[in-house]
């Protein structure tokens, strides 16, 4: 039975932690809500080495910070407790002195009278506009715990397709290091030995052998320039990506690009979708909840085509026309698009487009991961394999063996 160490708050409002032994989280949460408190924090124990492992993430902020205050938030805010208190909570939990720094800014200024939504934005590296403009809206509405579990729903799907492709790529990257160290090794120390082998046999070498001692001569001789230069086109390009043009054309690439050009175009149009349908049923302004989906979107050439689809709003045409004259969205979120605009339902099937394809996302991706590992082992092998074959026919040639 694992070990879980909790934070809750009791109901004379008092915040209580301690460890206990439970089947699961959500039973060791039962078993906190019978005894009369709310659970705010519920982890499995770990160790000294644990908290050692997270200590260099106290000195900075992450996205994994924001999910987690916005889960304690909206957890205090459904049991009714005072927004300030809810703050003061949050921050007192705060595991990361960044995190507390900011939460405790945030506590001063709702003290001091601004609202939450104005107050989370003097601090807008942390908190993002969309991030802001739904609380506002929340506030506006009187449902700021649903905002807030939305805000929470963003946050997971992509802190839980991050942590599925570290993981999945964790091996794959394994494999291309230790297949390239083996390779350096034998193109600058071992073949070269079998070289002077060779040239000392005074005897023809086969083809593929003489193309593998070239190889290995050229490694040897231009192996660091080609190291630098390799550094260099990283640092080169990673610098022209973040120009305004460089951007446009990567991200346009990257749509382009075979395999990974649908998950990204299916990955945005699902950002899209729940981010406009979110805000349209928090009552937001539509050019105004087109404006911020425009800002959150990460990739430029669809971002740039939120344009369009404003001017053909003030025009009166809606947002199917325009989506379909653009030519980047499938026919599908055209068509649940219609049907929402005819029903007068659009942000219900704006957030129905985008469970289709988080659905579809979490599938192409995983076909892709699937299909990388035994592509960096088949190439790996191809690599080595032609190494060691040309060396072994030169050896077979030397020695007059017949093959």
């Amino acid at each position: 039975m694992p070990e879980f160490s909790y934070k809750a708050i009791k109901t004379s409002g008092q915040l209580i932690d301690g460890v206990r032994f439970a089947e699961s989280e959500s039973a060791l949460v039962a078993d906190l809500r019978q005894i009369g408190c709310l659970p705010v924090q519920v982890r499995v124990k770990v160790g000294a080495e644990g908290a050692g492992l997270r200590f260099w993430e106290r000195s900075r902020l992450t996205s994994q910070d924001r999910l987690i205050f916005a889960q304690q938030l909206a957890t205090l805010v459904r049991a009714g407790i005072p927004l300030d208190r809810c703050l003061a909570l949050c921050r007192d939990l705060a595991e990361s002195d960044a995190l507390r720094a900011v939460i405790e800014g945030t506590l001063k200024e709702l003290r001091a009278g601004k609202s939450l939504a104005d107050s989370l934005a003097s601090r807008s590296d942390f908190f993002p506009s969309l991030y802001v403009a739904m609380v506002r809206a929340g506030e506006a509405s009187g449902t700021l715990p649903h905002v807030l579990d939305r805000l929470v729903e963003f946050g997971q799907f992509r802190e839980e397709l991050r942590s599925y492709l570290v993981s999945a790529l964790i091996y794959p990257a394994l494999l291309v290091t230790v297949g390239g160290i083996a390779i350096s090794i034998l193109l600058g120390f071992v073949v070269p030995r079998f070289a002077q082998v060779f040239e000392e046999s005074g005897k023809e070498l086969p083809l593929p052998t003489w193309v593998l001692m070239q190889v290995a001569s050229a490694f040897r001789s231009y192996g660091w320039v080609a190291a630098v230069a390799l550094v260099l086109v990283v640092l080169l390009g990673r610098y022209w990506i973040n120009t305004p043009a460089g951007r446009l054309i990567w991200d346009r690439s990257k749509l382009k690009a075979p395999l990974i050009g649908p998950i990204v175009l299916k990955l945005e149009i699902a950002r899209f979708a729940k981010t406009l349908g979110t805000l349209l049923s928090q009552t937001v302004p539509f050019i105004s909840a087109l404006r911020l989906t425009r800002d959150v979107l990460g990739n430029r050439v669809l971002a740039d085509s939120i344009e369009p689809l404003m001017q053909g709003v003030k025009r009166g045409q809606g947002l199917a026309g325009p989506l379909q004259a653009l030519g980047l969205f499938p026919p599908l979120c055209v068509q649940l698009a219609t049907l929402g605009e005819q029903t007068g339902k659009l942000d219900a099937m704006l957030l129905q487009v985008s469970e289709i394809y988080d659905r579809e996302v979490r599938t192409a991706t995983k076909r892709l991961v699937a299909l990388v590992e035994p592509a960096v082992i088949m190439v790996m092998g191809l690599i080595v394999g032609s190494i060691v074959i040309s060396t072994m026919l030169a050896i077979v040639s030397i020695n007059e063996v017949p093959f």
